[in-house]
């Protein structure tokens, strides 16, 4: 064995442990392919699902011939490969003959149990044309009937009362601070919720906050209690997640992260170039609303989706999404969002926020949800994007670290979110 350099292009291995009722099975495939489990189902004529929340990097090595494992036969085809034997370890190259070498006991098998990324269908570049390709995806599915338009086909949640409100407040030049209060106390749930936040330690408010009013003058501003008390209506409309991947944080938590850093990124761009606050914030609140809705609306592929995440945690989950779904979550998202008749920079820059190169309406917006996104993830942010927004990274990561920082203060937020939800 030799130890892999960069100057090396060897094939690295991804390995996953899976399980049923009645045993656990390896599976070693390229980490430039996605495993596809409904074909080790296929094999083994057995249910296996992935037996940790997976990350990206994979599960360690089991010792060869000490439990059953399947290999991509497309390994046979390569000169060597890149395989390591601990999760976090160094990879090392090896032979082909020397993989089968290794797996050449009873155990273990050479099976097409996976798909090059590169093969998998991406997404329609034009928000135009996501309905033909949703309703086209969701043809696909025996369950579903089919018909002429996608709020047709879908069983669609209705919209929560206080939302239509706020949005039909949200178009009303002349609304003030009383209209706004008027329509949130029709809400008592909202009502308490916009209080409750208000009151966290993460705004730092002197005294008390007693009434919708004390948060709109004292600490957050009309427009950003209107268009937080927007996101948080929408959400109320529809039960988290269940069944979801398991290394995912909650649901509503991941929502509260990103509009505070979408927040705290809109501050520290250059004046000229921020877009409104509260629409930044909104937009991240409601960033991975498509989530939500497919597991609402089409909760047995959630199912199936998200246990092909926990086993590809390597992969974007727009990729993923296309592979199983056929669209993706922003898609789907957004389309919903704009049905309901959301502004349209919220649901545009939602649709195009794993874009970084878009540069049609409310650019500036998506790419911020973009950055956003990749600062969360811990993923590399294209330097052209920052520049485009006004931001250098280290301005960037000062914004994610002051999130991070104030893990406590976002999870009593979340805590209030999920009780008020019960």
């Amino acid at each position: 064995m030799e130890l892999s350099s960069d100057r090396q292009t060897s094939q690295k291995l991804r390995v996953v442990h899976l399980a049923d009722h009645t045993g656990r099975l390896q599976v070693i495939f390229p980490e430039s392919h996605m495993l596809d489990i409904s074909a080790i189902s296929r094999l083994t004529k057995r249910r296996f699902e992935p037996v940790t929340s997976a990350h990206k990097s994979g599960d360690p090595l089991i010792k060869p011939n000490t439990v059953a494992t399947i290999l991509d036969a497309s390994l046979l085809k390569e000169a060597s490969v890149s395989i390591r034997t601990k999760a976090d370890g160094q990879y090392r190259d090896i032979s082909s003959s020397e993989l089968t070498s290794m797996f050449s006991g009873p155990l273990n098998r050479f099976e097409t149990i996976s798909v090059h990324s590169e093969l998998i269908k991406r997404s329609v570049e034009n928000h135009e044309n996501d309905e033909e390709q949703i309703l086209q995806a969701l043809g696909r599915f025996q369950s579903i009937r089919l018909k002429q338009r996608l709020e047709e086909t879908l069983e669609i949640p209705p919209l929560p009362a206080s939302s239509h409100r706020i949005i039909r407040l949200s178009t009303d030049q002349t609304a003030g601070t009383d209209e706004l209060c008027e329509v949130i106390a029709l809400d008592p749930s909202l009502a308490a919720q916009v209080v409750s936040w208000a009151s966290s330690p993460y705004y730092g408010a002197p005294g008390n906050i007693e009434s919708v009013e004390d948060a709109v003058i004292r600490v957050l501003g009309f427009d950003m209690v209107m268009n937080l008390a927007l996101g948080l209506s929408m959400g109320n409309g529809f039960h988290p997640p269940e069944d979801g991947p398991r290394h995912y944080e909650d649901f509503w938590l991941g929502s509260v992260s990103n509009a505070v850093l979408m927040e705290s990124l809109v501050k520290a761009m250059p004046a000229q170039n921020r877009p409104k606050l509260g629409h930044a914030y909104l937009a991240g609140l409601l960033h991975n609303f498509g989530y939500l809705a497919i597991s609402t609306i089409l909760p047995p592929h959630f199912s199936i989706l998200s246990r092909y995440q926990e086993a590809n945690a390597h992969l974007s989950s727009e990729l993923i999404e296309m592979q199983i779904l056929h669209f993706t979550k922003e898609q789907l998202g957004s389309w919903l969002l704009r049905y309901w008749s959301l502004p349209d920079n919220i649901w545009t820059a939602i649709r195009y926020s794993r874009k970084p190169h878009y540069y049609g309406e409310h650019a500036v917006l998506a790419k911020l949800l973009y950055i956003a996104y990749q600062l969360r993830n811990e993923e590399d942010v294209e330097p052209s994007v920052l520049v485009e927004v006004g931001l250098t990274l280290e301005e960037a990561l000062v914004c994610r670290d002051k999130v991070y920082q104030s893990s406590a203060e976002l999870h009593k937020m979340v805590a209030l979110i999920n009780k008020m939800n019960a």
